[in-house]
């Protein structure tokens, strides 16, 4: 299914359209490999020079950079960083597993990079960022007349576009810092962003991307990400003129004083397509171009036919895998494996789970992790796709039935095979069974390291009822998860993509492409993110989740008692850089709220996607998002009921906010009735998280007054959250997280000023020339 919105309605399905018939031929694009064979796992690409990179992966075989990042230029006795990022169409390449092949690419990326080079910062520190948009200026995407053929929703376009979004950090969203009011179009010259960092800014993990309205999707998906690192520096023995701060950074370390090995994972989803382009028309006017037609296993998916409104029934390309292989019997050409066609490769909330791509790591598929048994590893996640949920589990492998008196691995049973394909045989070698589970420690959450680790194991707190149990590490679009990990033992392990709860994600009938489910974007089939291959070391005696807080407690005598003693529980408190908001005494009214939707009645904009029943619009800032600096709020966060009801994902730039209570909204006699899913006492899940065993609010658990900047939201559910506006006045964003709503209007300006009274009027924005239809009427 591929979802469009006409005018503003309902969710329109794919009408029949013709089927071409495929040939077994192997595609332009790829190249077969020799045999079966699992790339070892890529360090994210680094600047030339700069600092130091940290210790990473114990035994880890890193593939080389096929990019070549410029250099990272730090001037002696300063603390400003330069570092260059051109954004190029450049020639790319990704492996395939289903084809065992190297499929080419030709994507808009940093650097020539599929994952974009790491910044490395530092509190105080002056971020440099010389962007050289070279990107060609002729761009069919944008102006008041785009392509035809493309079928672009209103406001959606000028691909070629872009800007700059440090996702997560604390700093000025105005000028020439984290502005995404700002337009950078291919210009001879570089772009300037910079970006002060606060002395005080919290050590953690964040990460930076194209945020260009109208674009962010295309650039999202084709690569345009990279993760940015705060390093934590500040310990306890100088907290003092750290005015307080220590970093959660300086304790991870055992005994001998050597800090964990520190390993980033950037996960991708890169919606690449081939195209089937025939011979160039005489016809100037033609409806037809070179990214019309999509190329899947079942034949042309065209826009056109993404367009047709239901009933009718799909036509089967419509859920199909792609593929470049194609022989359409009349002159044409094929692309290489390109990001271009919002509405055939984006614009669907089941996109991810009928295309065939796979997730990527570091810009690798299903790379292979060797490491030691009985080493503590920090993973950095960072999810930088645009759409679907990614269920972590790390499970010890099932070994799988031999063949022919010979044991079968793993990365030879899955070779070959397509996603669904392979999903049979990792039901069987990944299963999550209580002795399987390595439990995953989570220290931070979207880069702000927690007061309470949460242990992510098979059953989380309070939920234990639900069946099957439920043990992932959810991350969404847009989230970031630092977690502390061990093997308890040598062998082969999993880390897996766990299918979703059928509760939380839309199941597409592959026979009559219809779909159905309560919403949410969890994948419907498991994925093997990657092979873990435990060597060596020393295997663990007892509880993993033990052995790691009492390696870190024996490392640091320095501490005081009571807080050495408290890492023994998991109390991280004393590390966390917030603790906890009071509550906003008086609410300044009329207070803020974010109720994300799509169809509203009457119409918002041309596509029906928005927030607080407007479409996005850059001259717009509503009355309830103009707030104070200085002042504290609680938020109300939820969908508004539309009669398309799809979750969404919350996320707010420059201040973050502590997550007070998730409610689930039921109807009982006729009146809405919300109950909170928290036990105020523990903050643990209550009866009202499992009522109805939907397994909705599993994602909740864990994040009760815990402090983030993107958060899931939920059909059912109203969520309360707590802001407090600091430092900075000016104009910025919140918008939903799955990107092609983003650019198709669930987006608003959020206006911070020193008097709310009398605020400045809307910011001038430089917002290049799409195709609008008058909004007048929502100003």
């Amino acid at each position: 299914m591929r979802r469009t919105v006409v005018l503003a309605t309902a969710l329109a399905f794919c009408a029949a359209g013709a089927i071409v018939k495929l040939v077994g031929i192997p595609s332009a694009s790829a190249q077969p490999a020799s045999s079966p064979a699992s790339p070892p796992f890529a360090a994210v690409p680094r600047f030339a020079t700069g600092r130091a990179a940290p210790r990473t992966l114990g035994l880890l075989r890193a593939a080389p950079s096929a990019c070549h990042p410029g250099p990272e230029r730090i001037p002696s006795g300063t603390n400003d960083v330069y570092v260059d990022l051109p954004l190029e169409r450049v020639a790319a390449s990704i492996n395939n597993p289903t084809d065992e092949a190297t499929d080419q690419l030709e994507l808009r990326t940093y650097s020539g990079c599929l994952t974009s080079p790491l910044i490395d910062a530092r509190p105080g520190d002056t971020l440099h960022v010389a962007l050289h948009n070279q990107l060609d200026a002729n761009d069919p995407t944008c102006g008041a007349t785009p392509a035809p053929y493309l079928l672009l929703p209103d406001g959606v376009g000028c691909f070629n576009t872009t800007n700059l979004h440090t996702h997560g950090l604390h700093v000025s969203p105005s000028g020439i810092s984290d502005n995404v009011l700002r337009a950078m179009p291919p210009s001879g010259s570089p772009y300037s962003v910079v970006i002060q960092l606060p002395k005080d800014h919290p050590a953690g993990t964040f990460w930076y991307h194209a945020h260009m309205h109208g674009s962010t999707a295309v650039g999202v998906s084709s690569g345009d990400a990279g993760v940015l690192i705060v390093r934590g520096v500040r310990d306890w023995a100088h907290r003092a003129q750290n005015h307080g701060i220590v970093d959660v950074d300086t304790i991870l370390h055992g005994p001998d004083s050597v800090p964990f090995p520190d390993s980033v994972f950037l996960l991708q989803q890169i919606a690449y397509g081939c195209f089937w382009q025939p011979a160039a028309s005489p016809n100037p006017n033609a409806t037809t171009g070179p990214y019309d037609n999509l190329i899947t296993t079942k034949g042309l998916y065209t826009t056109a036919e993404s367009q047709l409104p239901s009933p009718a029934t799909p036509p089967p390309s419509a859920n199909a895998p792609w593929t470049c292989a194609y022989a359409p019997g009349q002159p044409g050409t094929i692309t290489k494996g390109v990001v271009e066609n919002f509405q055939t490769q984006l614009f669907s909330p089941t996109i991810w789970d009928t295309n065939g791509r796979f997730t990527s790591i570091n810009g690798v598929v299903q790379p292979t992790i060797t490491v030691p048994a009985g080493a503590i590893q920090r993973w950095r996640f960072v999810h930088a796709g645009i759409h679907d949920t990614i269920n972590l589990q790390v499970l010890r492998m099932t070994p799988l039935p031999a063949a022919n008196g010979r044991a079968v691995s793993l990365v030879s049973a899955l070779a070959g095979k397509s996603r669904v394909e392979q999903a049979a045989v990792l039901k069987s070698a990944c299963v999550a069974t209580r002795s399987a589970v390595v439990p995953q420690l989570e220290i931070a959450d979207d880069g702000l390291t927690r007061r309470k680790i949460n242990t992510i194991a098979l059953a989380p707190a309070g939920i234990a009822t639900i069946v099957p149990p439920v043990g992932s590490n959810y991350l969404q679009p847009g989230y970031r998860s630092d977690i502390l990990v061990a093997f308890p033992a040598p062998g082969d392990y999993c880390l897996l993509d766990q299918a979703a709860p059928p509760g939380e994600r839309v199941i597409v009938n592959q026979k009559t492409g219809q779909a159905s489910g309560n919403g949410g974007n969890g994948p419907s089939v498991p994925q093997l993110l990657a092979y873990v291959h435990v060597q060596g070391g020393t295997p663990i005696s007892g509880d993993v989740r033990t052995y790691i807080l009492n390696t870190i407690y024996a490392g640091n005598p320095q501490l005081p008692p009571a807080v050495r003693t408290g890492l023994r529980a998991g109390d991280l408190t004393s590390f966390a850089p917030f603790v906890e908001l009071a509550p906003p005494h008086p609410q300044l009214q009329p207070a803020p709220t974010a109720y994300f939707g799509i169809g509203f009645n009457p119409p918002i904009g041309a596509n029906g996607f928005g927030v607080n029943g407007y479409g996005y619009d850059p001259n717009l800032v509503q009355s309830k998002l103009i707030r104070q600096l200085g002042t504290t709020d609680d938020w109300d966060v939820a969908i508004q009921h539309t009669g398309i009801d799809e979750p969404h994902i919350f996320h707010i730039h420059v201040n973050p906010f502590e997550v007070i209570d998730v409610q689930k909204v039921s109807t009982v006699n006729g009146k809405i009735v919300k109950h909170s899913i928290f036990d105020p006492r523990t903050g643990q899940c209550n009866a009202f998280a499992v009522q109805g065993g939907g397994h909705l609010a599993d994602q909740y658990c864990g994040l009760y007054h815990v402090f983030r900047d993107t958060l899931f939201i939920e059909n059912g559910y109203d969520v309360t959250l707590r802001t407090k506006y600091v430092r900075y006045t000016g104009e910025f964003v919140l918008h939903c997280h799955i990107l092609d709503h983003e650019d198709a209007g669930m987006m608003a300006n959020v206006m911070i000023v020193n008097d709310r009274l009398h605020p400045p009027p809307p910011a001038m924005v430089m917002m290049p020339a799409h195709h609008h239809t008058n909004t007048s009427h929502l100003r």
